[in-house]
C-alpha cells in the first residue's frame, strides 16, 4: 500500500505521529485560510465510535475503497457513495473517523424539507446560536472533521451546489452575530461551544464530507464531477460473516452460520443479521430458535429483511 496513504480500511486507528507525518497540505485552491487570529484548535483526541465493533477488530481492506478515500483526502473533495442499503456507506464515514482520530463523526441527515442553514447554524429567540453539523466542522481546527450527509438524494435539488458553494470558501457568515465582539456558539458535539468573532466562521482545514446516496435520482452533474466516486458492492455472504465476527466476536460459529442462511440477500440483511446477532449476544436467544418465544422473535427480525411479495 502506498506510503502516503492515510486511510487503510482495516478499522485499526493509525499512529497519530505517523498520521501527522503523512497529512499533506491541501491544493492551493482548497487550502482553508482561518482568521489572522485564529489560531487553529488541536486534533480532536476522542476516538470516534463505530458500528463496525471493536477499534482493535481488524477488517479485511479493501484496496477500492482505500484508494478512493486517500484520494478525497488527499484533494480535499467530497466523497460520493452509493450502494445497496447495508452496504457500508455510513459506517465508511465511522471508519475514516476512527483510524484517523479525527472525533466523533458529524452526521446529518438529509430529508426532502432539508435547508443548508440548518446544517450551518441555527438562532434561537434568546440569542443562542448553535452550529449545525456542517457549521460545527467549519470551525478552524488544524485537522479536519467528518461530516456525514446521508441520502443526500433525498434533498431538494439545489441543496448539493449550496453544500459545494460553501465548502469552496470554506466559510459562512451568522447575520445574528455581526459586530467587533466575540460571541460564544454552542457546536453540534454535546456539551461543548466554541467562540466566533464577528459572526464568521472559517475553517483552517476542509472538512471531509462523505456524501450517501440511495439511489432514489441522479444528483446533479455539477455537483458529482467536484466529487470522488466509490460504488460499494453488494453484500456477499462473506461481507455478512465478516460483518457479523466483527461486531460479535463471541457469538458461536453455528449461531452465526445459521443466521447467514437467513439472511439471505435480501435488502436490508446486513442490519437484521446485526439485530439477531444482539439477540443471540445478550442471551434472548439460548439457541436458535428452538422454542416458540425464540421462533417469534426470529421471524420478527427476518420478516422485515424478506422481499416483498406481489
Amino acid at each position: 500500500m502506498d506510503t502516503w496513504w492515510l486511510y487503510r480500511g482495516t478499522g485499526v486507528p493509525l499512529d497519530p505521529v505517523e498520521r501527522d507525518r503523512r497529512w499533506s497540505a491541501p491544493p492551493p485552491w482548497r487550502a482553508g485560510r482561518g482568521g489572522p487570529d485564529e489560531p487553529p484548535v488541536p486534533a480532536h483526541d476522542e476516538k470516534a465510535v463505530s458500528v463496525l465493533g471493536d477499534p482493535g477488530t481488524p477488517r479485511v481492506p479493501d484496496p477500492e475503497e482505500a484508494a478512493r478515500v486517500n484520494t478525497a483526502l488527499r484533494l480535499r473533495r467530497p466523497l460520493l457513495v452509493g450502494g445497496a442499503p447495508g452496504t457500508g456507506k455510513s459506517a465508511l464515514a465511522h471508519r475514516v473517523a476512527r483510524e484517523l482520530g479525527l472525533g466523533p463523526v458529524l452526521r446529518w441527515p438529509v430529508t426532502g424539507a432539508t435547508a443548508l442553514a440548518e446544517g450551518l447554524y441555527r438562532a434561537a429567540g434568546d440569542g443562542t446560536v448553535r452550529l449545525g453539523p456542517l457549521g460545527t466542522a467549519l470551525l478552524p481546527r488544524r485537522l479536519p472533521r467528518v461530516v456525514l450527509l446521508d441520502d443526500l438524494d433525498r434533498g431538494g435539488f439545489d441543496l448539493p451546489d449550496e453544500l459545494l458553494a460553501v465548502l469552496h470558501d470554506g466559510e459562512f457568515t451568522i447575520p445574528e452575530l455581526l459586530g467587533p465582539d466575540r460571541s460564544l456558539v454552542h457546536t453540534w458535539d454535546p456539551g461543548t461551544t466554541a467562540t466566533v468573532r464577528d459572526g464568521l466562521v472559517r475553517c483552517h482545514e476542509p472538512p471531509f464530507v462523505v456524501v450517501t446516496t440511495g439511489g432514489e435520482r441522479d444528483l446533479a452533474p455539477s455537483f458529482v464531477r467536484q466529487c470522488v466516486r466509490l460504488e460499494l458492492p453488494a453484500l456477499t455472504r462473506e461481507r455478512l460473516a465478516e460483518l457479523g465476527r466483527a461486531r460479535f466476536p463471541d457469538v458461536p460459529g453455528e449461531v452465526l452460520e445459521a443466521f447467514l442462511d437467513r439472511a439471505g440477500q435480501h435488502p436490508g440483511a446486513a442490519h437484521r443479521l446485526l439485530d439477531a446477532l444482539h439477540l443471540a449476544h445478550t442471551g434472548a436467544l439460548a439457541a436458535i430458535g428452538e422454542s416458540e418465544e425464540e421462533s417469534a422473535a426470529l421471524d420478527a427480525v427476518w420478516r422485515a429483511a424478506a422481499p416483498e411479495g406481489p
